[in-house]
């Protein structure tokens, strides 16, 4: 009884044996052709999504130079100067004043863009003064209180010279004290 376990417990291990080193070369199989299988997966997907559209078309140079010199013909950027705008920054009570200086100019399309601009000057000014009245100190610090000032200021330019469209705001001088 003792000799028929022995013999049962052998021929479990040679087969367990054999049924690993059989799959051994399955597993070195599949794990070969997984990653090919990804990458041709991800090149098929790419090809039917458009997106290696871009990198297997080769556009012409004569194309190139077409569209660059309409690019020119149709883009005449005008810069339109806003005259020097210098308020106090709101300040809690028991504060001294702090002055803020600043100077811009706005990229517009064409020149009777900045002629719009010309006539609706005073209520530029009006409005600038009046939005950066209320400004405090803490908002105009770093990077982002600049770009939020910038996208602030040509958002209500747009909105006062609307049919016109200021396409960008540039500080030529900003200065706090």
């Amino acid at each position: 009884m003792v000799g028929e376990i022995d013999e049962n417990l052998s021929d479990t291990q040679e087969e367990n044996e054999q049924q690993s080193s059989g799959s051994t070369p399955k597993r070195k199989i599949l794990l070969l052709l997984l990653p090919i299988f990804l990458v041709i997966g991800s090149v098929i997907g790419l090809y039917f999504s458009g997106i290696a559209d871009t990198f297997l078309t080769m556009p012409s140079a004569e194309n190139n130079e077409d569209e660059v010199e309409q690019e020119v013909k149709n883009v005449t950027t005008v810069f339109f100067d806003v005259p020097e705008i210098l308020v106090n920054l709101s300040a809690r009570p028991g504060q001294k004043p702090i002055y803020f200086k600043i100077k811009v100019a706005l990229e517009m399309n064409s020149a009777t863009d900045a002629e719009q601009a010309e006539k609706m000057l005073p209520r530029i000014v009006d409005s600038l003064q009046f939005y950066l009245r209320e400004m405090r100190l803490e908002e105009l610090q770093g990077s982002i209180g600049t770009y939020r000032l910038k996208e602030e200021i040509q958002g209500r330019l747009n909105r006062i010279l609307a049919p016109v469209k200021v396409n960008d705001v540039l500080f030529k001088e900003i200065l706090i004290q």
